[in-house]
């Protein structure tokens, strides 16, 4: 999105717009608007903190092209046209890009990369425009896209490609494509693809001719727009407004029926009254609860102060629900172990499958009872050791419970439950194991216990949030303190031995192993911390 100069004299500038805006504006309009806003110099630009795990997204992405770039290349030499990028962005040199990349299209071109259209109101630069081999001199919109399954917001930046084609008179393939990241090309109707790409258009372009003809930035909370509540632009909103996103469990159904009610923010919903007699529905009560929790207006069972990453001073606290489940924990046993899987879902093999379970984490108990509990890592760097990994857990497992016939193994979400049947298939290992342990209830999701016993005072019941309950002093330090931190740590260590820096590989997977050890002993202490609470006597 940007702005030319108008045709006509005096005039303001008109806007030109992309398919990528297209795209956000169909998941957050309210982002769409801010970054128009920007444009128009109504606010400043937004400054964000940088994604390292989107940037290396992107970054493959942007490898994943080149090699759909590169195989056109060997299939057609120089029946491949590659179109530089405008210099600038102005509509003369907009207007000589696309015709330039019109008269590479009717020279019979063989694939043209990087095409640009313009129409005085759209700009966009297709991946590929490839002719279709069955002499009818038509041309297939080619999208790469790293994702596994073709999206929807992919597909409308085809549709939008392929309208350009045939508003310039170029035979259109009926079909576009997507080249998925594992090579596999995903092939979908143009005609059931325009009426969705029309609507989207209009809603756009009305949309931004009605802000732009007033006078002020977007509004958060402007019910005519649309808002995801999750970018980093609805995000820094949630946090000003004190939005009711900021309560936990939260669900934008609920949010909407709220706001309708005259409740905005995270106080007036702790502040409300429920309906006298039990009228209230249960979901209602639980959310007004946990943001008084949040709030500080209920009363805590307890209480821990710390210092979070900022070096602020913070306390965090709990509340333990009446209908707790608590006691459903089972008994401790000397063999528990305690499980948590490091995952790239950006790693690929050489046959194009996605995903690496690089690390299977487990924490014993001590032997004595000031001992430091064992570790032990499985670790896989191929889809070969994944495998072995799979295979040496189950045996681990195996033949720790025929030693304590009792235990189990805790994690907390359902992560680990879903990789250990996911990977037993994939591998064909030990799915029969796997079904046992799953069904047979030595899995035990700590979460489920948490959600379903525990009002905390933070916004999310991530395990990180809980530490500072149970973990005391031993707060997480190091550069890796989160999950997608390990995956990016990950690919660096993946690079740093790549290029023979041993020395950096190894203290990089050094500290993804303290993480994921760290991991593990949360949720040991978690469990602990959840049997003392369950032992405490009601009231």
């Amino acid at each position: 999105m940007f702005l030319v100069d108008s045709e006509t004299a005096g005039a303001e500038p008109d806007l030109v717009y992309t398919a990528s805006d297209l795209v956000i504006a169909a998941g957050c309009e309210y982002q769409m608007l801010r970054k128009l806003d920007e444009k128009l110099g109504r606010c400043p630009v937004a400054q964000f903190p940088v994604d390292e795990l989107q940037a290396r997204a992107a970054a493959l992405g942007d490898a994943h092209e080149q090699r759909v770039l590169q195989g056109f290349r060997d299939r057609f030499g120089a029946g491949v046209v590659e179109i530089q990028p405008a210099a600038e962005y102005t509509r003369e040199v907009l207007a000589a890009k696309r015709e330039e990349s019109l008269a590479a299209l009717r020279s019979g071109a063989d694939v043209v990369f990087q095409a640009c259209f313009f129409d005085g109101s759209f700009h966009g630069r297709s991946d590929f425009l490839v002719k279709e081999d069955d002499g009818g001199g038509r041309y297939a919109v080619y999208d790469s896209k790293l994702a596994r399954h073709a999206k929807a917001t992919a597909l409308l930046q085809l549709a939008a490609y392929a309208q350009q084609l045939l508003q310039a008179g170029i035979p259109t393939s009926p079909t576009v494509s997507l080249v998925l990241g594992d090579g596999v090309r995903s092939g979908h109707g143009l005609a059931e693809l325009l009426p969705e790409l029309r609507d989207r258009r209009n809603r756009f372009l009305q949309i931004t001719a009605e802000h732009r003809a007033q006078d002020r930035p977007v509004r958060w909370g402007d019910s005519r727009y649309t808002a995801c509540g999750r970018c980093d632009y609805c995000a820094e909103q949630v946090r000003e407004h004190r939005d009711l996103l900021l309560v936990a469990k939260m669900n934008a159904s609920r949010r909407r029926k709220l706001i309708a009610a005259g409740i905005s923010t995270i106080d007036e919903l702790a502040a409300m009254e429920l309906p006298a007699g039990g009228a209230a529905d249960s979901a209602l009560a639980g959310l007004r609860d946990q943001a008084r929790m949040q709030t500080g207006l209920q009363r805590p069972d307890g209480t821990a102060s710390f210092t979070d990453r900022h070096g602020g001073l913070r306390t965090a606290g709990y509340r333990v629900l009446p209908s707790n489940t608590l006691a459903e924990l089972p008994q401790p046993d000397p063999g528990d172990i305690f499980l948590d899987f490091e995952s790239d879902p950006l790693w690929q093999d050489g046959a194009g499958g996605w995903g690496l379970e690089y690390l299977c984490g487990v924490v014993e108990n001590p032997s004595h009872p000031h001992g430091h509990p064992p570790f032990r890592a499985f670790w896989a760097h191929s889809r070969e050791e994944e495998a072995r990994a799979l295979a040496g857990f189950l045996d681990y497992v195996a033949e720790r419970r025929r030693r304590f016939p009792h235990l189990r193994i805790y994690h907390y979400a359902n992560y680990e439950q879903a990789a250990l049947r996911r990977l037993s298939r994939q591998h064909g290992i030990g799915e029969e194991a796997v079904d046992a342990l799953l069904d047979g209830g030595i899995l035990v999701d700590l979460y489920d216990t948490v959600r379903r016993s525990l009002l905390i005072s933070e916004s999310s019941y991530s395990i990180k949030k809980l530490e500072p309950l149970y973990m005391g002093t031993s707060l997480r330090t190091g550069d890796v303190t989160d999950a997608g931190a390990s995956v990016v740590a990950y690919a660096r260590y993946c690079q740093a031995r790549d290029a023979g820096r041993l020395d950096e590989a190894a203290r990089i997977l050094a500290g993804i192993s303290d993480y994921n050890e760290y991991d593990c002993r949360s949720t040991r202490e978690l469990r602990n911390w959840l049997l003392r609470l369950a032992a405490r006597p009601a009231g």
